[in-house]
Protein backbone atom coordinates (compact mmCIF):
# COMPACT_ATOMS: atom_id res chain seq x y z
CA UNK A 1 0.00 0.00 0.00
CA UNK A 2 1.58 3.67 -0.81
CA UNK A 3 1.64 5.85 1.66
CA UNK A 4 -0.74 7.98 0.25
CA UNK A 5 -3.15 5.31 0.25
CA UNK A 6 -2.13 4.61 3.80
CA UNK A 7 -2.59 8.25 5.14
CA UNK A 8 -6.16 8.35 3.36
CA UNK A 9 -7.05 5.48 5.02
CA UNK A 10 -5.85 6.45 8.62
CA UNK A 11 -7.56 9.86 7.90
CA UNK A 12 -11.09 8.37 6.69
CA UNK A 13 -10.75 6.08 9.72
CA UNK A 14 -9.93 8.81 12.38
CA UNK A 15 -12.55 11.04 10.91
CA UNK A 16 -15.03 8.43 11.98
CA UNK A 17 -13.79 8.52 15.82
CA UNK A 18 -13.48 12.08 15.50
CA UNK A 19 -16.87 12.90 15.03
CA UNK A 20 -19.88 12.63 17.29
CA UNK A 21 -19.85 9.33 17.03
CA UNK A 22 -23.89 9.32 16.21
CA UNK A 23 -25.15 6.20 14.48
CA UNK A 24 -28.54 5.54 15.52
CA UNK A 25 -28.72 9.20 17.76
CA UNK A 26 -31.66 10.97 16.67
CA UNK A 27 -30.86 14.72 18.79
CA UNK A 28 -33.85 16.30 19.82
CA UNK A 29 -36.71 15.52 18.13
CA UNK A 30 -38.45 18.67 17.81
CA UNK A 31 -35.46 20.28 15.18
CA UNK A 32 -36.56 19.60 11.55
CA UNK A 33 -34.24 18.55 9.41
CA UNK A 34 -33.50 20.09 5.92
CA UNK A 35 -34.14 18.83 2.53
CA UNK A 36 -33.22 15.39 1.40
CA UNK A 37 -31.04 14.78 -1.52
CA UNK A 38 -30.13 11.16 -2.92
CA UNK A 39 -30.85 9.75 0.47
CA UNK A 40 -28.94 12.45 2.61
CA UNK A 41 -30.48 15.16 5.13
CA UNK A 42 -28.34 17.46 6.87
CA UNK A 43 -29.46 20.03 10.02
CA UNK A 44 -27.69 22.00 12.38
CA UNK A 45 -28.58 22.28 15.76
CA UNK A 46 -27.20 24.74 18.52
CA UNK A 47 -25.45 22.83 21.57
CA UNK A 48 -27.32 21.92 24.73
CA UNK A 49 -26.13 24.51 27.66
CA UNK A 50 -24.01 21.82 29.03
CA UNK A 51 -22.32 21.24 25.78
CA UNK A 52 -21.69 25.21 25.00
CA UNK A 53 -18.27 27.34 25.64
CA UNK A 54 -18.01 30.50 26.64
CA UNK A 55 -17.81 33.32 24.23
CA UNK A 56 -18.78 30.78 21.39
CA UNK A 57 -21.56 29.86 19.07
CA UNK A 58 -20.92 26.32 19.28
CA UNK A 59 -23.33 24.33 17.00
CA UNK A 60 -23.68 20.54 15.77
CA UNK A 61 -24.16 19.89 11.91
CA UNK A 62 -25.50 16.23 11.30
CA UNK A 63 -25.55 14.72 8.31
CA UNK A 64 -27.90 11.69 7.95
CA UNK A 65 -28.79 8.61 5.80
CA UNK A 66 -32.45 8.52 5.19
CA UNK A 67 -31.91 5.33 2.78
CA UNK A 68 -31.83 1.61 3.09
CA UNK A 69 -28.03 1.50 1.46
CA UNK A 70 -25.36 3.00 2.05
CA UNK A 71 -24.79 6.01 0.28
CA UNK A 72 -21.72 8.20 -0.33
CA UNK A 73 -20.76 11.68 -0.14
CA UNK A 74 -17.81 14.70 -0.40
CA UNK A 75 -17.92 15.90 3.00
CA UNK A 76 -15.52 19.15 1.69
CA UNK A 77 -17.08 22.74 2.29
CA UNK A 78 -18.94 21.39 5.56
CA UNK A 79 -18.04 20.98 9.68
CA UNK A 80 -17.15 17.89 8.80
CA UNK A 81 -13.83 19.30 7.10
CA UNK A 82 -13.31 20.47 10.59
CA UNK A 83 -11.49 23.54 9.25
CA UNK A 84 -13.44 26.62 7.07
CA UNK A 85 -12.70 26.30 3.48
CA UNK A 86 -15.89 27.80 2.05
CA UNK A 87 -19.14 30.25 2.83
CA UNK A 88 -21.80 27.42 2.70
CA UNK A 89 -24.01 29.26 5.76
CA UNK A 90 -26.36 31.87 5.67
CA UNK A 91 -26.00 34.07 8.75
CA UNK A 92 -28.44 36.63 9.22
CA UNK A 93 -28.44 39.14 11.71
CA UNK A 94 -29.87 42.17 13.15
CA UNK A 95 -27.69 44.31 10.85
CA UNK A 96 -28.40 42.05 7.84
CA UNK A 97 -26.34 38.77 6.17
CA UNK A 98 -23.14 38.23 7.96
CA UNK A 99 -19.88 38.29 6.13
CA UNK A 100 -17.86 35.04 5.86
CA UNK A 101 -14.36 35.56 7.20
CA UNK A 102 -12.93 32.30 6.63
CA UNK A 103 -10.54 30.84 4.25
CA UNK A 104 -11.84 29.92 0.37
CA UNK A 105 -9.42 27.11 -0.82
CA UNK A 106 -9.61 26.23 -4.10
CA UNK A 107 -8.68 22.58 -4.87
CA UNK A 108 -8.30 19.58 -7.53
CA UNK A 109 -11.95 18.15 -7.75
CA UNK A 110 -12.48 15.11 -5.17
CA UNK A 111 -11.10 11.90 -5.51
CA UNK A 112 -12.06 8.59 -3.80
CA UNK A 113 -8.64 7.51 -3.61
CA UNK A 114 -7.41 10.33 -1.97
CA UNK A 115 -10.11 10.00 0.83
CA UNK A 116 -12.05 13.04 -0.49
CA UNK A 117 -15.56 10.78 -0.04
CA UNK A 118 -16.72 8.84 2.73
CA UNK A 119 -19.93 6.46 2.96
CA UNK A 120 -22.97 6.67 5.53
CA UNK A 121 -24.71 3.18 6.53
CA UNK A 122 -28.65 3.07 6.17
CA UNK A 123 -30.07 5.31 9.15
CA UNK A 124 -27.05 6.61 10.67
CA UNK A 125 -26.64 10.08 11.32
CA UNK A 126 -22.98 11.38 11.54
CA UNK A 127 -22.73 14.73 13.64
CA UNK A 128 -19.46 17.05 14.72
CA UNK A 129 -19.47 20.40 17.01
CA UNK A 130 -18.31 23.51 15.56
CA UNK A 131 -18.23 27.23 16.44
CA UNK A 132 -19.81 29.60 13.93
CA UNK A 133 -18.17 32.86 15.50
CA UNK A 134 -14.50 31.37 13.70
CA UNK A 135 -15.81 32.25 10.65
CA UNK A 136 -18.78 34.85 10.84
CA UNK A 137 -18.21 38.18 12.41
CA UNK A 138 -21.01 37.03 14.70
CA UNK A 139 -21.57 40.12 17.43
CA UNK A 140 -22.08 38.64 21.29
CA UNK A 141 -25.80 39.15 22.28
CA UNK A 142 -27.36 39.31 19.48
CA UNK A 143 -29.84 36.66 17.64
CA UNK A 144 -28.99 34.87 14.23
CA UNK A 145 -30.92 32.92 11.89
CA UNK A 146 -28.55 30.42 10.00
CA UNK A 147 -28.95 27.83 7.70
CA UNK A 148 -26.34 25.42 5.85
CA UNK A 149 -26.39 26.01 2.18
CA UNK A 150 -25.38 22.78 0.87
CA UNK A 151 -22.40 21.57 -1.28
CA UNK A 152 -22.23 21.45 -5.39
CA UNK A 153 -20.51 18.04 -4.65
CA UNK A 154 -23.44 16.04 -2.63
CA UNK A 155 -24.65 17.60 0.44
CA UNK A 156 -28.12 19.37 0.51
CA UNK A 157 -29.30 22.41 2.48
CA UNK A 158 -30.20 21.93 6.39
CA UNK A 159 -33.18 23.66 7.86
CA UNK A 160 -32.88 26.94 9.61
CA UNK A 161 -32.68 27.63 13.46
CA UNK A 162 -32.26 31.16 15.40
CA UNK A 163 -29.95 31.60 18.00
CA UNK A 164 -28.34 33.91 20.36
CA UNK A 165 -24.82 34.36 20.74
CA UNK A 166 -23.94 34.11 24.72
Amino acid sequence: MSIFRHKSFLFVAFTFMAFVPASQAQGPADIRWGEEVSGLKVRIRECTESEREKEKAMMIFEVRNTSDQPVEFCWWQSPLEKCWTANRFKVMGPDGEVAYRGAVVKRSPPSKKNGDYTTLRPGWTLGVKFDLREAYGMKAGSKYLISYEGTLLSLPSSNSIKIEVP
